[in-house]
């Protein structure tokens, strides 16, 4: 967890914001809290943006901001609880705002009162700037709008009931874009970003055949949201390795155009061959057991808006020797994953 005071902030002082002052946060992609208040929590199913599984929330109360990662379990679902025991939380009753990264819509949170909590879904940033509306008022309520606020918290003290009305008038999603220039689906459609390129792998990990036995496969996938092609898409990848790293062929660097039934925008095969001087436990290599990392990267690409970041693309996977049963038999006990995986 961090913690990141402002210098304004002194021993003892925690002062409330402005009339009108709000604190930014810089994530375009974060999930928003439409009201938050106190403590709570919130779960939801991490999106897996460019290989990266992590979930980050931002916790704002007052002039302080608390942020975290939380890493999701194996169905890839988050779930975290907002408490003082956990260490985020506002002051009770106290408003302030939470913002999550990283999450597939349908995510949601909510918000404990004396009695009861109040449920809600989060509301993607980029719609917090649409019109809003008042909630309706019929009395005998106590109803709760922080200025700018796009929700609305509700409660009816005599049986302690509550509820959180997000403020924000709904509008029919813009679609993504996809096709070439001048195609209907290339127009009036969402634009991602390099962010929305990403590469899985057949395998991570790879135990080298032995003998006879044939060559092991990776397949590495491109695969991109959100864009539109100008031209016929080109795309060149390659692989790098430590000179030390035998028997391994890399297929053409051109790769291969997925078709209708993949998933995914261009393919490309890496083969793990034999390398028994290093793998039979009779030779006695002293690095027989170390892995070894082959790294492949988009080196080029044209064609398609948006193209890459500065930073590029690159995954890797590793490969190994069969333990000292399989190298001596020259089989493998661990098969490969089918499973695709970042």
């Amino acid at each position: 967890m961090k913690r990141i005071i402002p210098l304004a902030l002194v021993a003892g002082a925690v002062p409330a914001l402005l009339a009108g002052q709000t604190v930014a946060i810089d994530c375009p992609r974060c999930q928003v809290a439409p009201y938050f208040a106190g403590n709570g929590g919130f779960v939801g199913e991490s999106a897996d943006r460019g290989g990266v599984t992590e979930v980050e929330f931002f916790l704002v109360c007052g002039q302080t901001t608390i942020s975290s990662k939380i890493q999701p379990d194996s169905d890839g679902i988050v779930r975290q609880v907002l408490s003082s025991a956990s260490g985020f939380s506002c002051a009770e009753g106290a408003a302030g705002m939470l913002e999550v990264d990283n999450l597939k819509p349908g995510a949601w949170y909510w918000i404990n009162d004396d009695q009861n909590s109040a449920v809600a879904p989060f509301i993607p940033k980029e719609a917090v700037d649409a019109e809003l509306i008042d909630v309706t008022d019929p009395g005998g309520l106590e109803i709760d709008t922080p200025r700018g606020s796009i929700g609305t918290y509700v409660k009816h003290v005599p049986t302690g009931r509550v509820g959180i009305i997000p403020r924000i008038v709904p509008t029919k999603p813009i679609r993504g874009c996809s096709g070439m220039v001048g195609d209907e689906t290339a127009s009036d459609c969402h634009l991602g970003s390099s962010d929305d390129w990403r590469l899985t792998l057949s395998a991570s990990e790879v135990l080298r055949p032995t003998g006879t036995a044939p060559e092991r496969e990776v397949v590495i996938t491109l695969h991109g949201e959100n864009y539109i092609t100008t031209q016929r898409l080109s795309v060149r990848g390659a692989i790098e390795h430590h000179t030390s790293v035998n028997a391994i062929r890399f297929g053409t660097d051109g790769g291969t155009p997925t078709d209708e039934r993949e998933e995914g925008v261009n393919k490309w095969s890496v083969f793990v061959g034999t390398d028994d001087n290093r793998c039979l436990a009779a030779n006695n290599d002293p690095d027989r057991l170390n892995e070894q990392t082959i790294t492949f990267e988009v080196a080029a690409m044209a064609g398609a808006i948006p193209g890459l970041g500065e930073d590029g693309l690159e995954t890797s996977f590793e490969v190994n020797c069969p333990d000292d049963a399989a190298a001596s038999t020259g089989a493998e006990l661990v098969p490969e994953n089918p499973f695709p995986v970042d």
